[in-house]
């Protein structure tokens, strides 16, 4: 327990703690008096001593391989940030007593005693990831819902939730969006202001909330909604969409593609709206919601006479549903450009860490390669969903099951094809006609490629003409590597990777960095750790509206942080962040920074004689680079929207 508290799996912190017990169980059962609550065994000869012995002694024997220093390697040591860690596991407390009271009935009784098990996992950490780890194996459509609707079903964490949410003068359910094939869909509407304030707002922001397709109303996600509405001042529409199993895909995307119809052909009046001046409209969608949001982008396109929005936020989307482990090697290409992610840089095949760099990888050990290696090496590279496949918060298992209850009973879709299933493969005349758009997600999220390689799509797509020349370049110089890489992978090309210098290709305007190379501004910021490091940009970027994506990876986070508003200080600050960038659509007044990697806006400096880099945004939020993410993962390095 105490290294959750501390935020860092540690079995030194854990030897601590079984030694520290020891003593505290020694000196006690040194007094001739029994301690407070202990008495009535007094009369007992030294009974409570012999209790508090033989505690102590399975306590000890439980933590032996710590004490003794043969414990395992602790594979989320290198997941997350200290916060986070600490969130999950309170989280994780909270799917466990939720899970094991779920039967209880009545009501009441399943509150509280969800709350009183909850306790005991907080304190029992080990017993809490069992219990989880075994419903997720078998997760039903109750599970799911009775974990991602707790904040809104049990009275005490909704009044704790309260107390962290902005109050704001206007919230109210409505219905929208009738059309011939589904039915209309409540909305919360939420804005901070009067009533006549509300009828003359011009701008509104139209979300669909996440819960993987299957659960959680607008009301789970009312801490950050009303946080948006606070700072844009524009009108939140929240969509409580039909759920799966019950209306399996595409209800969902037509059912919030009908409530964008009636808003945009109404121009608000169906929400109370007065005058004529053209609402502007911004979509926004997180998790599950973000792929339906997608989806109803894809429709307002394909429609006539359908004015669109003005841009998208999405927020650890998810935009392939093709769970599975292996990429392709175009994925790899765009998700890379043309440094290797190996591996085989590891001693593990499986590790998530810094890459090691002494001969028990498992690079360091291959003897022979093939000499007909492709002119262009691509190596076996796993998805992000499996590379992270020990995510407290999302797991494979999660994401299989949910796929399968969105899809139903329709005929096997073909996951390469669909698009309104997997935004990631929609074709390019459609991507390139995409607004403004910005991408928010966790570092370590599973989800985390998803959102890179669809923000790559849409990028390639706006600009065809530049990105081919570039990755013809691109091409050029992995060919003219590629006869060193086949001839000697087990020394030469290994060394290289760890320490070639930074190269800058002037032609294709991009950058090869090797695992140990940091920029010359970077190398004078010595107050920035090497793993959080930026590169930047050599150009600014061109101020081309229409091709505004924006991608910012939140260092130390996966999956779902926003849902952590009331225990996550770092969810307050995203959220504010994201407040500013719906405020940015909404007033047409988006930018991009040249001097960080994906169009992350991060504060530089002016120019003197000492320049430090702050990793630290200016909304205060620690965010790292594609780049850096591939780094942090143990891979070469690579920009994948430069």
């Amino acid at each position: 327990m105490l290294d959750h508290i501390l935020g860092k799996p540690s079995a030194n912190v854990r030897r601590a703690q079984a030694l520290g017990t020891a003593l505290v169980t020694l000196l006690v059962t040194r007094r001739k008096k029994a301690p407070w609550g202990l008495g009535w065994l007094e009369r007992r000869s030294s009974l409570w001593k012999t209790l508090l012995g033989w505690w102590t002694l399975l306590y000890l024997l439980r933590h032996m391989d710590d004490v003794l220093g043969l414990h395992a390697p602790e594979p989320l040591r290198e997941y997350y940030s200290r916060s986070f860690y600490r969130a999950t596991w309170v989280f994780t407390a909270l799917d466990a007593g939720f899970w094991t009271a779920m039967s209880v009935r009545p009501k009441w009784l399943r509150d509280t005693l969800s709350l009183v098990f909850s306790a005991y996992y907080l304190v029992c950490t080990n017993r809490a990831v069992e219990k989880v780890r075994k419903v997720r194996a078998l997760v039903t459509i109750e599970h799911l819902r009775v974990s991602w609707n707790k904040g809104v079903d049990n009275p005490v964490l909704r009044f704790v939730r309260k107390l962290h949410q902005p109050q704001l003068g206007i919230v109210r359910n409505i219905m929208l969006g009738e059309s011939e094939s589904t039915e209309r869909a409540r909305c919360v509407v939420m804005f901070d202001g009067s009533e006549e304030e509300f009828r003359a707002c011009r701008m509104v922001v139209l979300d669909v909330p996440g819960g993987g397709f299957v659960s959680m109303a607008p009301e789970s996600h009312t801490e950050y909604l009303a946080a948006w509405a606070q700072r844009t001042k524009a009108i939140v529409v929240s969509v409580d969409y039909a759920k799966a199993p019950e209306y399996p895909f595409p209800y969902a995307i037509d059912q919030c593609f009908a409530v964008y119809r009636e808003l945009e052909l109404t121009n608000g009046q169906c929400i109370g709206l007065e005058g004529t001046e053209r609402v502007r409209f911004v979509l926004a969608g997180d998790s599950a919601g973000g792929n339906i949001a997608a989806g109803v982008q894809f429709r307002i396109l394909e429609s006539e006479g359908l004015r669109g929005p003005a841009g998208i936020v999405f927020v650890y989307g998810c935009f392939n549903v093709d769970v599975r482990a292996w990429m392709t090697r175009n994925e790899t290409r765009v998700l890379l450009g043309t440094e290797a992610r190996d591996h085989l840089h590891h001693a593990s095949p499986l590790a998530v860490a810094k890459p090691t760099r002494h001969a028990g990888s498992l690079d360091a050990r291959v003897r022979v390669v093939s000499g007909d290696q492709p002119s262009a090496y691509v190596p076996l590279t796993m998805t992000s969903s499996f590379t992270y496949f020990n995510d407290q918060v999302l797991t494979p298992e999660m994401m299989r099951a949910m796929v399968i209850m969105y899809v139903g009973p329709n005929a096997r879709p073909d996951f390469r094809t669909d698009y309104y299933l997997s935004p990631v493969v929609a074709p390019d005349h459609l991507l390139a006609r995409f607004p403004p758009t910005y991408f928010l997600c966790g570092e370590k999220d599973p989800m985390v490629d998803d959102t890179v390689l669809f923000a790559s799509r849409i990028r390639n797509a706006k600009q065809p003409n530049k990105d081919a020349a570039n990755d013809s370049n691109a091409q050029a110089d992995v060919s003219g590597r590629s006869d060193r890489y086949c001839a000697y992978r087990g020394s030469a090309l290994y060394r290289r990777r760890h320490s070639q210098p930074r190269v800058r290709n002037s032609s294709s305007k991009r950058f090869y960095i090797g695992s140990t190379d940091v920029s010359e501004d970077e190398d004078r910021a010595s107050n920035v750790p090497r793993a959080l490091r930026m590169t930047q940009f050599g150009e600014p970027q061109p101020q081309n509206s229409d091709a505004v994506i924006k991608v910012k990876l939140v260092a130390g986070m996966s999956h779902g942080f926003l849902q952590m508003y009331s225990l996550l200080p770092e969810a307050r600050k995203v959220a504010a962040m994201c407040g500013e960038w719906l405020d940015e659509l909404l007033h047409d007044a988006h930018s991009i920074s040249p001097y960080s990697r994906c169009a992350s806006e991060v504060r530089i400096p002016p120019s003197s004689d000492k320049l430090a880099i702050n990793v630290m945004d200016r909304y205060g939020v620690e965010i790292v680079s594609a780049a850096n993410m591939v780094r942090r993962r143990g891979h070469g390095l690579a920009d994948p929207l430069s």
